[in-house]
């Protein structure tokens, strides 16, 4: 991989400033008076093995449970939008969907507690009918994003991107005390979300306890104008878990939780017929999406053993369920006659999962200056998908035709084996990898779909990673990483059977394909880290390559002429690189200056730009924090994506259409948090102070230009949140 001239700069800047460091730290008279206020460590799980982030290798991004209070954020849309190489589309009462580092939908794992969430599903990977928002955000504790492939820890779907979210124990809460309670309120004006929490737990002997009930009530993410259609939004959380320790070395534990959240629209603007005639005279959308989540498990210690330390074995259920019912009231003028029909549609995504996984770490030495960290382990899974898609069309003379948007009830069976071993000698540290999947998909009591043939499709992947990190002085690193990617194909790819065939200009077909293979990818990253507490600059520059893409492509006409048929299709690759900059300062013990910065570039084979790139974003921010008072301001900004780096772009009738570009923007921030009383804490922000009318790259990737206009981002808004504990 060939460097980026400023991230040349910015490496050897990074590796002259720790040499100096070090040099003058040498030279200094150690009787003069010292004064150093020093950063909060941060230690990432993500990797299972527990570490400061500045001396991961690899970019990792971490969001505490107080940045997320501290700025008002409900959504996972409003956590992730400010990390460098991440970006979240959607937003409440819309499907939102992660894209790291160029790679977005199913290709980026979401795992909650050790459990990966519910897939979204849409066209092309966007995820845009059901995105991956199935848990409240209420009880989070830490969110760690591993850029780059993390299959080598987390299996098929992790090709991209891994995205860790893990909740708080009752512990968490307790402390000391034997009981907490704690109520939180909130408003987000982004959707005008009104919201409401209650936390309770306990400890009565050698057991914890806690409970979270959570409700909220709002509407859709809003754009500047607030002239799109309007969903009400409201739903509610609740979550359960209980700990026992049982001695000293063994603890038993049970979560449960359920999530649900409700959407409804009832009006309509714009076409709903691919040939942009039929216009809504009354719109009705119902849809629900639900999830519930159970483990059970045992974390224990070991005295003594060759292989583990510790263990922490788990058997868990979730089920995934969206449903969401539509009927639309239409008129098209036709030769000066207004014709009008009716559509009903349903649409039912159901997903679950049963699993057993355990995860086990051993530390040892080898001679006298060989530490080894070894995390290793197994998964053992069943998932079971279910798709069906109902239209029925009525006119004038009643129910004129029934369309069966058809998937095959599919089951997807998995059974993997992972070793990590950290092992660090004398400055070295080298983490090598690996973790074997074997992945058995099967169509559910059926050998056919649409007419055509389907059988199982198996796929297995040895995914290795290695990374090797040179700690220069006490406060800097270089290092450069390996990782493997791969995701299995997905049922509705190898399983669907969807007709399009209201396209008057151009009907056609997707059919299915059991015989795609699985994707892989081969991700690089060269970085440095500086922290010596008060000052901390991370820079790094990332190549990836993605085969085996699975993409739709038209495959020729039927049998009978009267429409075409696609397929998905393993095609040649795509390219993706960039570069990452992140940066704190920590002033004094009041004042904290910090900021990142970022560029995503990709192409696929044919050279051309891929939908998923960013243009130049990051953001400048101050941190001030005096006694009772915190607050921060925030310089938010992105560059132009000008024509020349957008891909290709279609109308609904495959015809080419100039793509969306975007100009460069800028905005402001402002948040204030106050204990009023020791109890009592109110956190305020305004969002776009000077209420920019702008619009982000990555909302109208992909779509034509003359179709943006609905896609600013929401003008000024406020977010207040009050929490208070008994």
């Amino acid at each position: 991989m060939k460097l980026h001239p400023l991230a040349f700069a910015v490496l050897s800047g990074l590796a002259s400033h720790a040499f100096a460091s070090e040099n003058s730290t040498e030279s200094a008279d150690i009787s003069a008076p010292q004064s150093v206020i020093e950063m909060e460590t941060v230690v990432v799980t993500a990797t299972k093995i527990e570490q400061p982030l500045s001396k991961t290798s690899g970019s990792i991004a971490v969001i505490s449970d107080e940045q997320i209070k501290q700025e008002g954020a409900t959504e996972l849309y409003d956590a992730l939008n400010h990390q460098p190489g991440v970006t979240v589309t959607g937003g409440a009462g819309r499907p939102q969907n992660i894209t790291i580092r160029g790679m977005s939908g199913n290709r980026i794992a979401i795992i909650k507690n050790g459990v990966k969430v519910g897939d979204g599903y849409g066209a092309a990977d966007l995820n845009d009918v059901t995105g991956r928002n199935s848990f409240d955000m209420a009880n989070v504790k830490q969110v760690e994003v591993i850029k780059g492939a993390g299959s080598s820890l987390y299996g098929s779907g992790a090709i991209g991107g891994v995205v860790v979210v893990t909740t708080k124990q009752p512990g968490d809460y307790l402390g000391k005390q034997d009981s907490h309670f704690e109520v939180n309120a909130g408003y987000a004006g982004i959707s005008d979300k009104y919201k409401l929490e209650t936390t309770l737990a306990k400890r009565f002997g050698d057991h914890e306890s806690l409970l979270l009930v959570s409700g909220w009530k709002g509407g859709e993410t809003r754009n500047f104008n607030r002239d799109l259609y309007e969903r009400d939004v409201d739903g509610y959380g609740t979550e359960f878990t209980h700990n026992y320790f049982l001695n000293d070395l063994v603890m038993l534990k049970a979560n449960l939780s359920y999530y649900k959240e409700t959407m409804v629209r009832q009006d309509g603007i714009a076409p709903v017929q691919e040939d942009g005639k039929w216009l809504a005279d009354k719109y009705f959308e119902d849809g629900k999406t639900t999830s519930f989540d159970a483990q059970v498990g045992a974390e224990f210690e070991v005295l003594d053993n060759l292989l583990l330390d510790s263990s922490d074995i788990k058997a868990y259920y979730r089920l995934k369920n969206s449903d969401t019912f539509k009927d639309v009231y239409m008129h098209r003028e036709q030769s000066g006659i207004t014709e009008k029909r009716r559509q009903v549609e349903q649409r039912i995504y159901e997903d679950e999962l049963i699993g057993l996984s355990a995860d086990q770490k051993k530390d040892f030495l080898l001679g006298d200056n060989t530490k080894h960290q070894v995390a290793w382990g197994f998964v053992f899974e069943q998932n079971k998908y279910r798709r069906p898609i109902t239209k029925n069309i009525y006119d004038w003379r009643g129910l004129s035709d029934t369309v069966k948007d058809s998937f095959a009830d599919a089951t997807m069976l998995t059974a993997a084996a992972f070793i990590h071993d950290k092992i660090e000698w004398q400055n070295w540290t080298i983490t090598p990898g690996v973790r074997y999947d074997l992945q058995r998909l099967s169509p559910t009591k059926v050998t056919q779909i649409g007419g055509h043939e389907i059988t199982e499709n198996n796929s297995s992947e040895l995914s290795p990673s290695l990374s090797v990190a040179y700690q220069f002085t006490p406060a800097f690193n270089s290092y450069l990483s390996y990782s493997h990617g791969f995701r299995a194909p997905a049922y509705d790819k190898t399983y669907g059977y969807v007709p399009h065939l209201f396209n008057p200009l151009k009907p056609f077909v997707i059919i299915p394909n059991a015989k795609l293979k699985q994707e892989t990818s081969d991700n690089f990253e060269l970085g440095s880290k500086y922290d010596d507490g008060q000052l901390s600059l991370y820079a790094a520059v990332f190549y990836s390559k993605f085969d085996n893409f699975i993409e739709q492509k038209a495959v020729g006409q039927a049998a009978d002429k009267t429409h075409w048929e696609f397929q998905y299709l393993n095609l040649a690759g795509v390219k993706t690189y960039g570069i990452e900059l992140s940066s704190a300062y920590q002033i004094n013990e009041a004042m904290k200056l910090s900021g990142n910065i970022g560029i995503v570039d990709g192409k696929d084979n044919e050279g051309e730009p891929i939908r998923t790139i960013t243009p130049v974003e990051g953001n400048i921010k101050f941190d001030y924090s005096l006694d009772q008072i915190t607050a921060y301001s925030r310089l938010n900004f992105a560059g132009a994506m000008p024509l020349s780096r957008t891909p290709t772009c279609y109308n609904n009738v495959e015809m080419k259409v100039p793509c969306a570009t975007t100009d460069a923007w800028a905005t402001v921030d402002l948040g204030l948090s106050y204990n009023i009383t020791k109890n009592f804490r109110v956190n305020a922000n305004v969002i776009n102070l000077f209420n920019k009318e702008y619009i982000r790259y990555q909302d109208v990737a992909g779509i034509g230009e003359s179709a943006k206009q609905y896609s600013t981002e929401p003008g000024r808004y406020f977010n207040v949140n009050a929490n208070y504990q008994f």
